[in-house]
C-alpha cells in the first residue's frame, strides 16, 4: 500500500478536502493509498522516523531535507501558487511601514516554518535586535491575527493565502504593512525513490485534476485553482537554493 502525508499547515476547512483528493487519486490510479494527516510537525517527524511514507506534501523549507537527506524526488507543485506572506498590524496602529517599528516589538508567529523565515527576512529593514523582538507563538494563523487585533502583539506574520481567506470583519481590523514577492517557492509533493515505478502515472493524474469537474472542485477547495503542474528535479533544486539563500 502507498501512503501520502500532508504536513499540518493547511487551512482548517481543507482537512476533509485532502481526503477527497486521496480518494480521487486512489480511484484514478487503482492504487490503495493511506492518507496521513499529522496534527503537528513533531508528529510529522515521528512518522518519518517510524516509517518513511511514499509521498509527502510539504512546504519548501522542509523539502530540502527530504530531497537531499531522505531519498525523495519531486512529483508536482500547485500551479502558479507561490507561498507568500503578509506582515500585519492592527488597523488603528500608528505603524504604516516596517521601518517605523522601533523599540520592543511583540511579533505573533505560527508554527509555519516557511512563513516565519520569509517574514523575519522582510522585517530586517526595521533593524530590531533579538532583545527588541519579542516572539509570541500561536497555533495557527487565525490566532496570530486575533493576537494582533487584540493588541497582544504589535505585528504578525500570516500566509497570504490564509489572509485572503479571512472574512471582511477580520480584515477590517488588520492593516497589511508588507507582502512578500518571492514567487519562486511553493509547497511541493514529493515521492520516495522506492515507488519510482508508480510516480509517472500519479504525476499525470495530479496534473490533469483541474481538467475534469470532480478534480477541479477538489483543487479549487485546496486553493489551487489551476491545479498541479509537474515539478522537475532542476526546478526543485533551484527552489531549495532559494530557500537556503533566505536562511543565510
Amino acid at each position: 500500500m502507498l501512503s501520502l502525508m500532508v504536513v499540518p499547515d493547511y487551512l482548517p476547512d481543507q482537512f476533509s478536502t485532502w481526503y477527497l483528493l486521496n480518494n480521487y487519486l486512489q480511484k484514478k490510479s487503482d492504487q490503495n493509498i493511506s492518507l496521513i494527516m499529522p496534527p503537528s510537525f513533531d508528529e510529522v517527524k515521528a512518522q518519518q522516523d517510524k516509517e518513511k511514507v511514499s509521498m509527502l506534501f510539504v512546504n519548501p523549507f522542509a523539502a530540502g531535507n527530504y530531497v537531499r537527506e531522505q531519498g525523495y524526488l519531486p512529483l508536482v507543485k500547485p500551479k502558479n501558487q507561490p507561498d507568500e506572506i503578509v506582515i500585519v498590524t492592527a488597523a488603528d496602529s500608528e505603524i504604516n511601514a516596517i521601518e517605523e517599528l522601533k523599540g520592543t516589538v511583540e511579533l505573533a508567529l505560527s508554527n509555519n516554518e516557511d512563513a516565519n523565515f520569509i517574514g523575519l527576512r522582510l522585517l530586517e529593514p526595521a533593524n530590531l535586535s533579538d532583545d527588541e523582538l519579542v516572539i509570541n507563538r500561536k497555533d495557527n494563523f487565525l490566532m496570530v491575527a486575533s493576537s494582533v487585533i487584540r493588541q497582544q502583539a504589535k505585528i504578525g506574520i500570516i500566509q497570504a493565502e490564509v489572509y485572503d481567506s479571512f472574512n471582511s470583519v477580520t480584515k477590517d481590523q488588520l492593516k497589511v504593512l508588507l507582502k512578500s514577492r518571492i514567487n519562486e517557492v511553493s509547497h511541493v509533493m514529493l515521492y520516495h525513490k522506492d515507488i519510482a515505478d508508480k510516480a509517472e502515472p500519479l504525476r499525470e493524474i495530479l496534473c490533469k485534476m483541474a481538467d475534469d469537474s470532480d478534480g477541479a472542485t477538489i483543487v479549487k477547495a485546496l486553493s489551487f485553482p489551476e491545479g498541479f503542474t509537474e515539478l522537475s528535479e532542476e526546478d526543485m533544486e533551484f527552489m531549495i537554493d532559494v530557500v537556503d539563500t533566505l536562511r543565510m
